[in-house]
């Protein structure tokens, strides 16, 4: 099977942007209009919204967010800014089954804040030093989680009218919280650390799960399928996880021995750190890396990748999936008949150059 994804387009940084490598491909901007990012780009998420349409929302060190339309994205549609806030690192968008209406951010100096897709600053919370860094948004509950320093874990209201009220504490291994996700059913929580381990947290109660060493350096992503759990790392590897065998016995610490229990693969290939993994679905994973290139892997033949995508000229921060089409029927698509999953979709990314690329599937 193959997955050829071609770049379909690349959306330039601000001509300000002083950081940044030169402006090459696109003539200087229209005063007035709407501008790309100033500075690296360091997460993006891509959602339906609740009229009908699409919507990615990117972050960036130059402390903004930017919405674009993924149908026209020669530059952004909106431009939204923190009060007095750093750098942002992390983000989600709402996961209503209506489509998504806010988006919520997270800075250097853990301000967390929630916006309507209008622009319109709805609630914000601020944390005190390191308390926040990685956020996710649980698709089944108005919760919203985030991690920081000494493993803390905070599970908070993401309602407007209670935003940032504290539900539970929660503490996992590891002395930095590095990465937070719901799984895609919200039952579980997920928290990564440096140290290279992870804890698994019901989300309900609180209750852990499980915690196991996943990695011998710090992890720097999490993505959930509906039966995997994936970890990229800076040990330059990409683990994979049997949720099954990770939720069977809920308590029990660490793996068997000689392994970690629940593993099903671990994927090489990447020469620098894996700093993020994005499944699109059962069958396709993307990682972005600090030697510049994403590589797609198949998940049900994940021995090695299907294909590089080397147009990024630094460290890939940031990947997103367009939102897979509700209730799809299993078809063939693409060039040489690759397999349901696999080819046809459309994918963004992003890094340390500041310029937002689009990916379209051909195979």
């Amino acid at each position: 099977m193959s997955a050829t994804y071609l770049l379909d387009r690349v959306s330039e940084p601000a001509a300000t942007a002083s950081t940044l490598p030169p402006r090459t491909t696109s003539p200087p901007s229209t005063p007035g209009v709407e501008q790309g990012h100033s500075d690296a780009v360091w997460c993006a998420k891509w959602a339906r919204t609740a009229d009908g349409g699409q919507v990615v929302v990117t972050g960036s060190a130059d402390h903004s967010l930017k919405l674009w339309n993924p149908e026209s994205p020669t530059q952004p549609t909106r431009t939204l800014r923190p009060t007095k806030a750093l750098g942002i690192v992390s983000l989600d968008v709402d996961k209503a089954e209506s489509g998504a209406s806010f988006v919520v951010a997270n800075t250097l100096d853990s301000v967390i804040t929630r916006w309507g897709l209008d622009g319109t600053e709805q609630s914000r919370k601020e944390f005190g030093p390191a308390a926040t860094w990685d956020i996710s948004l649980n698709p089944r509950a108005e919760h919203l989680a985030t991690g920081g320093a000494e493993g803390k874990v905070i599970v908070m209201s993401s309602a407007v009218e209670t935003f940032g009220d504290e539900i539970m504490a929660l503490e996992a291994t590891g002395t930095f919280a590095t990465a937070v996700e719901y799984s895609l059913g919200g039952n579980l929580l997920a928290v990564a650390s440096d140290t290279g381990y992870v804890t698994l947290f019901d989300a309900e109660s609180g209750a852990l799960v499980s915690s196991f060493p996943a990695h011998s350096a710090p992890i720097r992503s999490l993505t959930f399928t509906s039966s995997l759990l994936i970890t990229g790392s800076d040990d330059k590897r990409i683990n994979v996880f049997d949720l099954r065998a990770l939720t069977a016995a809920a308590g029990q610490q660490g793996g068997g021995p000689g392994g970690r229990r629940g593993q099903v693969a671990s994927l090489g290939g990447h020469e620098g750190w894996v700093v993020k993994v994005a499944a699109r679905n059962e069958r396709l994973l993307a990682s972005g890396s600090s030697d510049g290139t994403i590589k797609l892997w198949d998940l049900s033949a994940p021995s090695s990748a299907l294909s590089t995508l080397r147009d990024h000229s630094g460290d890939v921060w940031a990947l997103a999936w367009a939102p897979e089409q509700a209730g799809a029927a299993p078809a063939v698509e693409g060039l040489g008949g690759a397999a349901a999953g696999l080819g046809g979709g459309r994918l963004v990314s992003a890094g340390e150059d500041g310029r937002v690329r689009w990916w379209r599937g051909g195979g």
